[in-house]
Protein backbone atom coordinates (compact mmCIF):
# COMPACT_ATOMS: atom_id res chain seq x y z
CA UNK A 1 0.00 0.00 0.00
CA UNK A 2 1.22 3.27 -0.91
CA UNK A 3 0.39 6.41 1.29
CA UNK A 4 0.74 9.69 -0.79
CA UNK A 5 0.74 12.90 0.30
CA UNK A 6 -1.44 14.39 -2.34
CA UNK A 7 -4.29 16.52 -1.95
CA UNK A 8 -6.91 17.07 -4.97
CA UNK A 9 -7.43 20.18 -6.36
CA UNK A 10 -9.66 22.50 -4.76
CA UNK A 11 -11.65 23.14 -8.04
CA UNK A 12 -12.54 19.58 -7.42
CA UNK A 13 -14.56 19.62 -4.00
CA UNK A 14 -18.27 19.94 -3.94
CA UNK A 15 -17.75 23.61 -2.25
CA UNK A 16 -15.87 24.91 -5.06
CA UNK A 17 -18.52 23.24 -7.46
CA UNK A 18 -21.57 25.07 -6.21
CA UNK A 19 -19.80 28.69 -5.24
CA UNK A 20 -20.20 30.23 -1.87
CA UNK A 21 -23.29 30.94 -1.42
CA UNK A 22 -24.52 34.75 -1.58
CA UNK A 23 -25.88 36.51 2.06
CA UNK A 24 -28.59 39.55 1.02
CA UNK A 25 -27.35 41.86 4.25
CA UNK A 26 -31.05 43.32 3.86
CA UNK A 27 -32.63 39.72 4.79
CA UNK A 28 -30.21 39.42 8.05
CA UNK A 29 -31.08 40.80 11.26
CA UNK A 30 -28.99 43.00 12.36
CA UNK A 31 -27.21 42.69 15.61
CA UNK A 32 -28.59 43.06 18.94
CA UNK A 33 -25.34 42.51 21.26
CA UNK A 34 -25.19 40.11 23.90
CA UNK A 35 -27.94 40.46 26.65
CA UNK A 36 -27.72 38.89 30.34
CA UNK A 37 -30.67 38.98 32.71
CA UNK A 38 -30.08 38.44 36.42
CA UNK A 39 -32.61 36.48 38.90
CA UNK A 40 -34.30 39.06 42.07
CA UNK A 41 -31.79 36.61 43.64
CA UNK A 42 -28.91 37.85 42.18
CA UNK A 43 -29.85 41.40 42.01
CA UNK A 44 -30.31 41.22 46.00
CA UNK A 45 -26.84 40.10 46.36
CA UNK A 46 -25.42 42.74 44.23
CA UNK A 47 -26.85 45.20 45.91
CA UNK A 48 -25.78 43.72 49.17
CA UNK A 49 -22.22 43.13 47.98
CA UNK A 50 -22.56 47.42 46.95
CA UNK A 51 -23.40 48.38 50.43
CA UNK A 52 -21.15 46.04 52.13
CA UNK A 53 -18.37 47.69 49.68
CA UNK A 54 -19.61 51.46 51.05
CA UNK A 55 -19.19 50.23 54.74
CA UNK A 56 -16.52 51.54 56.63
CA UNK A 57 -13.81 48.95 57.97
CA UNK A 58 -13.64 50.63 60.91
CA UNK A 59 -15.95 50.81 63.66
CA UNK A 60 -15.21 54.21 65.35
CA UNK A 61 -17.86 54.14 68.19
CA UNK A 62 -15.65 51.33 69.43
CA UNK A 63 -12.11 52.71 68.64
CA UNK A 64 -13.59 55.53 70.45
CA UNK A 65 -14.48 53.59 73.45
CA UNK A 66 -11.11 51.33 73.96
CA UNK A 67 -9.42 54.93 73.40
CA UNK A 68 -11.24 56.43 76.29
CA UNK A 69 -10.62 53.30 78.61
CA UNK A 70 -6.87 53.12 78.07
CA UNK A 71 -6.72 56.71 78.72
CA UNK A 72 -8.67 56.12 81.52
CA UNK A 73 -6.05 53.63 82.73
CA UNK A 74 -9.40 50.86 82.63
CA UNK A 75 -8.94 49.22 79.47
CA UNK A 76 -8.18 45.34 80.45
CA UNK A 77 -6.61 42.68 77.93
CA UNK A 78 -8.06 39.09 78.64
CA UNK A 79 -4.93 37.36 77.93
CA UNK A 80 -7.10 33.78 77.63
CA UNK A 81 -8.96 35.36 74.82
CA UNK A 82 -6.12 36.90 73.20
CA UNK A 83 -4.26 34.07 73.00
CA UNK A 84 -7.64 31.85 72.41
CA UNK A 85 -7.22 33.91 68.92
CA UNK A 86 -3.61 33.95 67.96
CA UNK A 87 -3.92 30.03 68.46
CA UNK A 88 -6.94 29.97 66.44
CA UNK A 89 -5.55 32.43 63.56
CA UNK A 90 -2.27 30.10 63.51
CA UNK A 91 -4.32 27.43 62.89
CA UNK A 92 -6.57 28.61 60.19
CA UNK A 93 -2.79 29.90 58.26
CA UNK A 94 -1.56 26.50 58.66
CA UNK A 95 -4.24 24.68 56.98
CA UNK A 96 -3.70 26.95 53.64
CA UNK A 97 -0.03 25.25 53.22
Amino acid sequence: MEISNKIPPLERTAYNRQGPKKIDPASTPSPQGDRVELSEQARQMQAAHEAIQKMDDVDHEKVARIKAQIEAGTYKVDAAKVAEKMLEESLIGDSDH
